[in-house]
């Protein structure tokens, strides 16, 4: 009974290290810029990863995001030359201690480059990982361009719009006389248009 008691209370260390684990998405962004450009990472179930989007000269993480491998990510980053670099394991220790001492660590050799590519396209990156001998290996990140496609709408309008019935409408319906003998005066008609952006991989 003895060494159960003492096998319990080394694992109790282990048990308060661990933390909950992040939701997947934006952790924090310190870049000073607006982010707009789509980056999107596959990963396989079973481990968790940390991802910073790095300065190519001095490594310097400018944004971060959490993946709970297998979900779906997708995170905005800033325009401009990018690296990436990778933390991974199973039980997530905080933003200092990352995954504890098994954390495991990858970085991307290539500079990724979100840019305008014309009026209505940009550069965006589709980044998979996938681990093969226990080594975490990035075997795509080839870049694809995203379009904007303007879809228009419209439909019969009046002006001024509808509020209650005008005069004419009451005498017919209710008999009651039109103020000084006077018609309601035409309504302008013309034809409202709306339009949505919809945004699709083109390339």
């Amino acid at each position: 009974m003895w060494r159960l008691l003492v096998l319990a209370l080394c694992l109790l260390p282990l048990a308060a290290a661990a933390q909950e684990r992040p939701q997947t998405g934006l952790m924090w962004n310190r870049s000073g810029l607006p982010a707009t450009f789509p980056l999107q990472v596959k990963t396989l179930p079973g481990k968790d990863y940390l991802v910073h989007v790095t300065e190519p000269g001095s490594g310097r993480a400018v944004m971060a995001g959490y993946i709970r491998g297998g979900d779906f990510f997708r995170l905005l980053v800033p325009p401009g030359q990018w690296r990436l670099r990778f933390a991974y394991g199973l039980d997530w220790q905080g933003k200092d201690a990352l995954f504890g001492p098994e954390t495991g660590r990858t970085e991307m050799r290539q500079v990724l480059d979100f840019s305008i590519l014309g009026l209505n396209r940009r550069r965006v990156y589709i980044v998979t990982l996938i681990e093969e001998n226990g080594t975490m290996k990035i075997v795509d990140a080839d870049p694809r361009a995203e379009c904007q496609i303007v879809s228009w709408t419209s439909e019969d309008a009046e002006y001024p719009p509808e509020r209650g019935l005008d005069p004419v409408m009451r005498e017919r319906r209710y008999g009651i006389p039109r103020p000084n003998g006077l018609e309601a005066p035409p309504k302008l008609r013309y034809i409202e248009r709306s339009f949505v952006i919809r945004k699709r991989l083109c390339g």
